[in-house]
């Protein structure tokens, strides 16, 4: 009997042959692609006088109000968007790393390590992309510089689209100021021998709602007064829609809003 249940229990404790023993699967943690990738500074700066030194070969570029962007504390730097050649030209005079706004199809591409290397955070074109805003608003607080093209996506014109809201919304929510960049000549790039590129920093804007609320209105009229001043520092022909002496606001019936 005692036989019996020795070899009961040597059975039980032991797995059939053809049983393998499970491994807990392990999965590598998803990349949170709304938290920029931290360069490091020696490799940053490194790369950035490479492409001063390669900008300087096949392009002259010329730098207007270079003065104007603040050298410490969290800004947003707003510019109109003419080609990809935009991303580095902006800001690689500034000494201070920069992060960006970058559409989502970016992230999917061929390109993604490339976007992800420079500091880029993904947003939803054509929809209130929530999860982006508040990113957006998390790198200001941390006191980094935010560069946003407004008009979402780069102009197949040259000339100037209508703005989305978004920069309106993060200006006014975080209180920090906006640099208006204006560039012209880098949709020649590459293209052109040697074009000359213009690169325009206007004054620091700080822009307040009228009331205790930030309302719709205000957004709108905060994403307006940004991009006419982008416009006043561009020649004519850029200006697009922005060249007009007025542009009706479009009419909503969420003037008074909450959108704190």
């Amino acid at each position: 009997m005692k036989q019996e249940q020795e070899q009961d229990s040597g059975a039980s404790s032991t797995s059939a042959p053809n049983e393998k023993p499970t491994k807990s699967a392990k999965t590598k943690p998803e990349k949170n692609l709304y938290e920029p990738y931290v360069t490091p500074p020696i490799l940053y700066h490194a790369l950035r006088y490479i492409a001063i030194v390669i900008f300087a070969v096949i392009a002259r570029v010329r730098l207007n109000g270079i003065e104007n962007v603040p050298t410490e504390g969290p800004f947003i730097i707003a510019a109109n968007h003419l080609a990809w050649t935009d991303i580095p030209l902006i800001p690689y005079n500034l000494t201070r790393k920069v992060v960006y706004m970058a559409k989502e199809e970016y992230f999917s591409s061929k390109i993604a390590w490339l976007v992800r290397f420079l500091g880029a955070f993904p947003v939803k074109r054509g929809e209130a992309d929530r999860q982006a805003l508040r990113a957006a608003e998390e790198q200001l607080k941390k006191g980094n510089i935010l560069v946003i093209f407004p008009e979402g996506t780069r102009s197949r014109t040259r000339t100037m689209a209508k703005a989305h809201p978004g920069m309106g919304m993060i200006a006014l929510r975080t209180g920090v100021p906006v640099v208006p960049v204006a560039i012209t000549g880098s949709e020649y790039v590459l293209k052109r021998f040697r074009p000359l590129v213009t690169i325009s920093y206007g004054e620091p804007i700080i822009l307040t709602p009228k009331g205790k609320k930030i309302t719709r209105e205000d957004i709108d009229d905060a994403t307006e007064q940004v991009m006419r001043k982008i416009a006043s520092m561009l020649p004519p022909e850029y200006r697009g829609v922005y060249g007009e002496e007025s542009i009706p606001s479009p009419t909503t019936d969420t003037k008074d809003e909450n959108l704190r």
